[in-house]
């Protein structure tokens, strides 16, 4: 989506207010193009070291419910979370499978895939940019597998089971992660891919700022051309603010964290103005003191205000966190650090009114399908290469290459550590 619009007015503050502290939340709206929205099927992290116990999921019924949340002529994304680097092979294959299985329904799918190295692992930058590149490799022959975003929330120190900023080298897993992904799409020809980072808003203003600072001075011109997207995790109410104060709005929130992302946060990485925002992480919880209706109230305000400043900010998509709850009885004092009851349905399964909200406002903002791409896997020819050579000559340079999957990096180990 074009995004020449959306980076007018107000000049950064990144240079005067080193922590962001401006006020954006009565930035003037000023609608984009249609939002893409998407979902997430899978049960919530727990905040912390350890998954805390849920109700299973039953993957036949999570198709089914993002199936029937699904809207005819809009686009859907199936966000995939926790995709281990720890979980080797096993993992992969594991995604692999759920992958298919939303693709050949006819939804496009997301990957987040995880730092969270292993014991021995972690600091082992080549040895993950192995196992990125062969991710790509085996993902992107699905032309609707279409975005990944590389490593989750590093500027999160102390959550090693939901973040990857707790592990040493996760800046660089970051940036270094971004470009051989986007290096292996290009020389694979999987030109649907998109790649992108996330940024869970506001843990620490000096540590947010410290991040995008360490962003732009390690993240060169090969890092920019690379990025396609900057992730926004915001949790109004949960997170930040933890509560909301009287007199404020779901809706001024969003405003405001959309605009220390977009006018304060990212120049000082050096990102262009033209690299989107998506809202990739957002949701309340439907527990107590609020409850399902005052949950799909706040569904439709944010995703209104997600839509209204779309063009104010560079958004141009939008996921809700998550389908369902991974325990709707939690005790009220944990419902927060655990997301357990953010869910548009119940753990059993039955919706609240925030689905059949949700539906309504993806048919209403959505963004329409895309003509339908080749799910065949592209191989990218050599610049200028117009003929063949012959067998002899390509088996003697080198030059005849599979589109198959790359091997199996060997460094990555299928263990699991402590907590997972």
């Amino acid at each position: 989506m074009a995004l020449a619009l959306c980076m007018a007015p107000a000049p950064s503050r990144a240079a005067s207010d080193p922590y962001c502290t401006g006020s954006y939340g009565g930035a003037p709206p000023r609608p984009g193009p249609p939002l893409r929205f998407g979902i997430d099927p899978g049960l919530a992290g727990s905040a912390g070291g350890v998954q805390l116990p849920a109700t299973p999921d039953e993957t036949a019924r999570d198709l089914a419910a993002v199936r029937a949340l699904a809207v005819p002529g809009k686009e859907l994304v199936v966000r995939l979370n926790r995709l281990f680097y720890s979980d080797g092979q096993a993992g992969i294959d594991a995604f692999r499978r759920l992958a298919t299985l939303y693709t050949r329904a006819g939804l496009e799918v997301e990957l987040q895939v995880r730092y969270h190295p292993a014991s021995g692992q972690a600091g082992d930058i080549a040895a993950w940019l192995a196992y990125v590149r062969h991710v790509v490799d085996t993902f992107g022959p699905d032309r609707r597998v279409v975005s990944m975003t590389i490593t989750n929330e590093v500027n999160v120190t102390f959550s090693p089971n939901t973040s990857d900023g707790y592990y040493p080298g996760a800046e660089d897993a970051l940036i270094q992660g971004i470009e051989a992904a986007h290096d292996e799409a290009v020389r694979r020809g999987f030109s649907q891919l998109r790649f992108g980072f996330t940024y869970a808003y506001r843990f620490s203003p000096p540590g947010d700022a410290a991040f995008f600072s360490y962003i732009g001075a390690h993240g060169g011109p090969a890092f920019r051309r690379a990025l396609g997207f900057v992730g926004l995790d915001f949790y109004p109410g949960t997170i930040y603010p933890p509560l909301m104060a009287p007199g404020d709005s779901y809706r001024a929130e969003l405003a405001q964290a959309a605009g220390v992302l977009r006018r304060c946060l990212m120049p000082m990485a050096a990102i262009a103005p033209s690299t989107p925002i998506w809202i990739t992480e957002d949701g309340v919880s439907s527990s107590p003191p609020g409850g399902e209706g005052p949950q799909a109230a706040t569904l439709r305000e944010l995703v209104q205000a997600a839509r209204d400043y779309s063009g104010t900010f560079g958004i141009t998509d939008y996921r809700w966190f998550n389908l369902r709850d991974s325990s709707s009885t939690s005790p009220t004092d944990v419902v927060g650090p655990t997301f357990s009851s953010f869910g548009l349905l119940r753990d059993d399964y039955g919706p609240k009114p925030a689905f059949a909200d949700y539906r309504a406002l993806i048919a209403r903002l959505g963004a329409g399908l895309r003509p339908a791409r080749s799910r065949r896997p592209a191989c990218r020819r050599a610049p200028g290469r117009r003929r063949r050579a012959p067998a002899r000559r390509r088996r003697r340079s080198g030059a005849r290459r599979s589109c198959g999957r790359s091997a199996a990096p060997t460094r990555p180990s299928s263990a699991r550590p402590a907590g997972r």
